[in-house]
């Protein structure tokens, strides 16, 4: 076979060649679940089992097993907004963190900065990146969205507890407490 020949065909034959990697890469993708669901507002859905909540601080809206480990998402409820405060600042290696302020205020901070959230409000927060929220009002009328993505079933099972006021020093989880919580007056 003539060079020129060679070259053409093995450029020809490129194409079809990728084929069966494209079938893998879909393939490799994460089963989610055959039926969608829906989930009223005074429900949680922790290990994908949908229950009602009896006075909770957190509520599970999209649990891990849900979407194929691929988003957590979960709310505040009314029982976590009786006092100020929030969490410690801290990062996730394995997770971006996305928050959005549905109603009521909050505060975010992202590496040094703070910022007043308010309903309609988004944050993104890249993995690695110290971060944290807080309720700065007694009684917050508010709501405040987390999405963890991609999500874990240690993720979940860590909000599970502090959804029943379970509050673990240390936990298996991707979360490394980096500094205080923000400081509130």
């Amino acid at each position: 076979m003539k060079r020129r020949n060679f070259l053409t065909a093995t450029t020809l034959s490129l194409p079809a060649m990728a084929l069966p990697a494209l079938g893998n890469d879909v393939a490799a993708k994460p089963k989610t679940m055959a039926k969608g669901f829906f989930i009223r507002a005074n429900e949680s859905r922790f290990g994908s089992e949908q229950k009602v909540m009896n006075n909770d601080l957190l509520r599970c809206v999209i649990a891990n097993s849900d979407a194929g480990s691929q988003v957590l998402m979960g709310t505040t409820m009314p029982a976590s907004l009786k006092q100020k405060g929030g969490p410690p600042l801290h990062i996730h290696k394995d997770q971006e963190e996305i928050f959005f302020v549905v109603s009521g205020e909050f505060l975010i901070q992202i590496g040094e900065e703070v910022f007043t959230a308010k309903a309609g409000d988004a944050a993104f927060i890249p993995r690695g990146t110290p971060h944290t929220f807080a309720n700065p009002i007694e009684n917050n009328p508010g709501t405040l969205i987390a999405m963890h993505v991609p999500g874990t079933a240690q993720m979940e099972h860590y909000f599970q507890n502090i959804a029943k006021g379970i509050f673990k020093e240390e936990a298996a989880t991707d979360l490394s407490v980096v500094g205080p919580p923000i400081s509130l007056p």
